[in-house]
């Protein structure tokens, strides 16, 4: 992955973190698997830089991604069959879904900031629990996309045969004593 687009750079402690998106107004990029407890960071442009600033790190900060990319309404989930879950293509109670997120924290083995995951897996260090409907889900998986840039966590979950069916119920995952995001949404049949 980059860490130089459009003339920006995120430096975390000194060292330039991989960029995912820029524009005039916002820039994405990924936490270094390496800070700790806390950062500096600082943001540069064509040769300017910003003052450098104290940052507090948390040992995990789990975001679902959702398909509209605001964050909520209908989660990032493949159901069972790799299909995209939907009102149109809603998951059965019973059945596996995967669910795509990121801010897993330290992972075991330890993850290698902007690498690309090949066949070693990483799993995240600390527990990771799901809520399907209010209900507690069965974690069959949870740990590192393969093929997929570290930092992307899929976690597989089993939906219980307890969710009421219905077009949208609330999905939440928590890693550590940190939960997800609300307003994230499972369609179940």
């Amino acid at each position: 992955m980059t860490t130089t687009a459009g003339g920006a750079q995120v430096l975390f402690d000194g060292k330039p973190a991989p960029i995912i998106f820029t524009s005039a107004y916002q820039t994405n990029v990924m936490v270094p698997y390496e800070v700790q407890t806390s950062t500096n960071i600082e943001v540069t442009y064509n040769g300017l830089s910003t003052s450098v600033w104290g940052v507090p790190v948390v040992p995990a900060a789990p975001a679902i991604f959702t398909t509209d990319a605001t964050g909520t309404g209908q989660g990032a989930i493949l159901n069972q069959d790799n299909s995209l879950n939907g009102l149109s293509k809603p998951a059965a109670r019973g059945s596996v879904i995967q669910i795509y997120a990121t801010g897993e924290g330290q992972t075991s083995p330890q993850g290698v900031t902007g690498s690309v995951n090949g066949t070693t897996l990483k799993k995240p260090v600390l527990p990771v629990t799901v809520s399907i409907g209010g209900i507690d889900a069965v974690v069959q998986y949870a740990g590192s996309a393969p093929g997929e840039v570290s930092g992307l966590l899929q976690v597989n979950a089993v939906v219980p045969q307890a969710v009421t069916p219905g077009s949208s119920v609330p999905v939440s995952l928590t890693i550590g004593n940190a939960p997800s995001q609300t307003g994230v949404t499972v369609a179940i049949q």
